[in-house]
């Protein structure tokens, strides 16, 4: 319906330029209209083409959009998390029960908390008896 409505205003305008610049005769009139057909499927070939890309970057908007969703959740969860604790930077002479009794979390006299803070850092800890100076471990609120 579209393509039968731009054809004949193609067609139209068409005969009204010819019509202005000078009497046209049949084969010449015949010729002009093929040329505006020929313009006219090439602008409708370009014209799936840009339809084509757009809906290629429209899925791309997609995928980002998604992907920001996925990245402001994990921003969320970690904000909760820190927000759930806090860190501490080991010096020497420092142990796991030693962190849990006299930190500012647990309180004194809860060193038995020590594996609460161990359970939080087992990706670092590999053996609770050995904690190294400048390791920065989470410590879990209660």
């Amino acid at each position: 319906m579209k393509r039968y409505f731009l054809l004949i205003l193609i067609l139209f305008i068409g005969f009204t330029l010819a019509a202005q610049e000078e009497n046209l005769k049949p084969d010449e009139a015949e010729a002009l209209i093929q040329q505006y057909i020929q313009e006219e499927q090439d602008l409708t070939a370009q014209l799936d083409v840009l339809k084509g890309e757009i809906s290629s970057l429209e899925a791309e908007i997609a995928t980002l959009d998604d992907k920001i969703a996925k990245l402001e959740k994990k921003r969320d969860e970690l904000k909760k998390k820190v927000e759930a604790g806090s860190y501490y930077v080991v010096k020497y002479g420092d142990w796991l029960s030693k962190l849990a009794e006299y930190s500012t979390v647990y309180g004194h006299g809860n060193f038995a908390k020590w594996t609460k803070i161990y359970n939080a850092n087992k990706a670092k800890i590999k053996d609770p008896d050995l904690i190294y100076p400048g390791w920065k471990l989470f410590i879990p609120r209660p």
